[in-house]
């Protein structure tokens, strides 16, 4: 008797999910990106309590510097240790998806799909399986220097590659020192050029697996944007260093650069480091279609966890549409569905709802097991040689090989 009212408990508290608290309590610990657990005032502190009191589990935070995250989750899960529920950059999916490291939660996540933006979602998507959910997302956008533009005699932000073109050359004056736009060096310029290779019609590796890199259109991009230096001289040098997002950001604050491509987390930086800076936020500019890419944070679950069932229930409850108040929070951008709405967008601050605006045009950058190795020692160094003098369709043609011999292993 015992065991058949325990049996009952079981699975009414199963079919009840999130609508009642389980007839018994687990455990979990969350690995999350130290931001979000700054203090103990933290706004995710407030969400776990509402889920602890909700189902009944209890959850051990962990906060872990980014820089810091993905070796120290490869080394513990590696040996059999770790959280229970953990935070990964969106580029961190595959290589941990590709070492059986995360539990796939395709059967689970699918009833929920609808729910989420196509691109954050697929980031958690590796071989046809989806082994993470996204907790928030961003995005990469022109942020300009509205004071040069107008002293350039251009009343409006660049809307097309034509516009940009035209914009960077007008801010461009070598007397007085200044340049259209910044972009950084090798990692940090990679970053930057994937939303132009969309936008150009091209690809990188599709969903097959198959390489695009050497494509027309993929060329046309990169030659597009190396051109800037190379030809019209309107990025300062710096693109041949800057390593960081501070180096990328340094022209545009210090306003010698009239623009710069970067994501939301410029805001905060421009405005500590110019705090009268008169600048706008406005989607990339298009070529052949809106692309731009996305970042962000998914939530995972470490494959061997002794608490499946309650550990989805916390992936769900922190990135469902609760999320859109709970990143709002933290200003960062939900991943769902419905924070994408004109009434959802009008309520984000004024200088985040250009990044929302576009996030239907997000890709998210291929989710394949070696993608680390590629974006730095291909992308990046691609990206080096082009803007140091090697022809693009030259440059681009020697990544694609390099691309094809990563996806082959």
């Amino acid at each position: 008797m015992k065991n058949l009212l325990k049996s009952s408990a079981m699975a009414a508290a199963i079919i009840a999910g999130l609508g009642a608290a389980p007839a018994w309590a687990d455990n979990l610990v969350l690995w999350v990106n130290a931001p979000l657990a700054s203090g103990a005032d933290a706004p995710l502190y407030a969400e776990l309590k509402a889920f602890e009191e909700k189902t009944g589990h209890t959850v051990e935070v962990q906060a872990v510097p980014h820089m810091e995250m993905e070796r120290n989750l490869f080394v513990a899960m590696s040996g059999g240790a770790g959280p229970d529920v953990m935070a990964l950059d969106i580029a961190w999916v595959a290589g941990l998806a590709d070492a059986g490291l995360l539990k796939d939660v395709t059967a689970q996540s699918e009833p929920l799909a609808a729910q989420y933006q196509p691109g954050p979602l697929a980031s958690g998507r590796y071989q046809g399986k989806q082994y993470a959910l996204p907790l928030y997302t961003n995005n990469v956008a022109l942020i300009v220097n509205d004071k040069m533009l107008a002293d350039a005699g251009i009343d409006k932000a660049p809307t097309n590659w034509e516009e940009l073109r035209k914009a960077a050359v007008a801010m461009t004056d070598a007397a007085k020192g200044t340049y259209g736009i910044s972009f950084g060096s090798n990692r940090m310029g990679a970053f930057q050029i994937y939303s132009f290779i969309w936008q150009a019609g091209g690809e990188l590796i599709d969903q097959d697996g198959k390489s695009h890199v050497g494509a027309p259109e993929a060329v046309e991009a990169i030659d597009f944007l190396a051109k800037l230096y190379t030809e019209n001289k309107a990025m300062p040098d710096s693109v041949l260093t800057a390593g960081n997002w501070d180096e990328v950001h340094a022209p545009f604050v210090q306003e010698r650069a009239g623009m710069v491509v970067s994501g939301d987390w410029a805001i905060a930086a421009i405005k500590k480091n110019a705090p009268n800076l008169d600048f706008s936020i406005h989607p990339l500019p298009k070529g052949k279609e809106a692309a731009t890419v996305i970042g962000g944070y998914n939530l995972a679950i470490r494959e061997g966890t002794a608490s499946p069932e309650a550990s989805f229930q916390l992936i769900e409850w922190l990135t469902g549409e609760r999320s859109i108040e709970l990143m709002g929070k933290y200003n960062r951008l939900s991943a769902t569905a419905a924070a994408t709405t004109p009434e959802a967008i009008a309520k984000l601050p004024e200088d985040l709802q250009p990044f929302m605006a576009q996030a239907g045009a997000g890709h998210p950058r291929p989710v394949v097991a070696s993608w680390s190795q590629m974006h730095g020692d291909v992308f990046g160094n691609m990206w080096d040689s082009v803007i140091r003098g090697t022809p693009a369709a030259e440059a681009m043609a020697k990544a694609n090989t390099e691309v094809e011999s990563l996806l082959a292993k």
